[in-house]
């Protein structure tokens, strides 16, 4: 009742600031609303908010409903009262009353007021005074019931220990936790099914799709002599490699096995032999090299200039045209470095052969000629 609980929560707010689990006792003057708000749980917790919003709701349309039987308790009793007051006779002014008698009622009346037509009676007075008294010892045997109560409520809580409730799986609660995280789990497997199925029909369209630009040489003509091209350079330099260190080991053959230098003409030998052998058949291996590399860029050019194709025939203007002229670029640089270096032994050999025998040795004479065939294919 409001003189237990008073105004602003009164007793029950004290109570409430003075113990912990005094914050579980509503005050009468709290509302279902207000509950609902210190109960609801966390806007971030989806798990029990429909639950918790479903049971709300329910006790809201229960108050609403003892709210609207109250009302209309209250309009059946006053409309019984009114029956009862309309069964009453009551006089009826101006009935038997000459004009002289009405003119003075009226007089009075206007005077002192219209009488009360609803004044009651001395039984009515009478009945509504032991209602009243019996409503009241009602109400104070109500109040004292509910201050036994609330002090053993108050004895049971300063006997009871402190201690929170954290176990949430035996209440309400509890429960929709449990069946909002079923369902969770339930959701999220069936979106990760969806998920894998987006993704594998995805992988197979990806798969099955075509591309639009073949940007993929290896399966043509020129991708094709392209490969025929860097295997036979790979392998002429192999040979060349292997050539020039058979040419060196013989060479260093050569001046191991020298003679005196008493005997400083190698013209006359196996050696001056050997050498002029060597230089006929390396410039008559060269001058074929050089056919043979003239022959396959001439091929290629034809190849090249009779291939058409799809978007682009010109290869200089691409990635493509310009390794290849990287490529012939690097041939030439390296075939003056190697015939530039073989000149620098040359020379440094003949330098040797000139401290040992003059001017006018065969070897002197052979570089000459050396010189001017190399000057020819510069």
């Amino acid at each position: 009742p409001p003189s237990v609980g008073g105004e602003k929560g009164g007793f029950w707010a004290r109570r409430a600031m003075a113990h912990p689990l005094m914050s579980g006792i509503r005050s009468p003057n709290s509302s279902v609303t207000e509950l609902s708000q210190r109960t609801s749980p966390d806007r971030n917790s989806p798990d029990i908010s429909g639950g918790l919003q479903e049971v709300f709701q329910k006790a809201e349309r229960a108050r609403q409903e003892a709210a609207w039987q109250r009302k209309l308790k209250r309009a059946e009793e006053a409309r019984a009262e009114a029956m009862r007051l309309l069964e009453t006779p009551m006089p009826q002014p101006g009935v038997g009353m000459s004009s002289e008698e009405l003119k003075e009622q009226v007089e009075a009346m206007m005077k002192g007021g219209v009488p009360d037509e609803h004044e009651l009676d001395a039984e009515m007075q009478k009945r509504r005074k032991e209602l009243a008294a019996a409503k009241k010892k009602k109400k104070s045997e109500e109040a004292a019931k509910l201050k036994r109560e609330n002090a053993a409520m108050r004895d049971k809580i300063k006997n009871t220990k402190t201690r929170t409730d954290d176990d949430t799986a035996d209440d309400a609660a509890g429960v929709m936790r449990a069946k909002a995280e079923k369902e969770r789990r339930e959701r999220r497997k069936q979106e990760a099914a969806a998920l894998k199925k987006d993704n594998q029909e995805k992988r197979t369209r990806v798969k099955n799709t075509a591309a639009r630009t073949d940007d993929d040489i290896t399966d043509e003509a020129t991708g094709a002599a392209r490969v025929a091209e860097a295997a036979e350079s790979k392998a002429r330099k192999e040979a060349e490699a292997a050539q020039l260190a058979a040419e060196n080991a013989a060479f260093a053959e050569v001046l191991r096995t020298t003679g005196a230098a008493t005997d400083n003409d190698v013209s006359d030998d196996a050696t001056g032999v050997a050498r002029r052998k060597a230089a006929r058949e390396a410039n008559l291996r060269k001058q074929q090299e050089q056919a043979k590399l003239d022959a396959e860029n001439d091929a290629m050019a034809h190849m090249i200039a009779t291939t058409g194709a799809a978007t682009d025939n010109d290869v200089s203007d691409d990635a493509t045209g310009a390794a290849r002229l990287a490529a012939a670029k690097a041939a030439r640089e390296n075939r003056v470095e190697a015939t530039a270096a073989l000149d620098n032994e040359n020379q440094a050999l003949a330098s040797r052969v000139e401290a040992i025998s003059g001017h006018d040795s065969v070897l002197n004479q052979g570089k000459d000629q050396a010189a001017r065939v190399i000057q020819q294919q510069l």
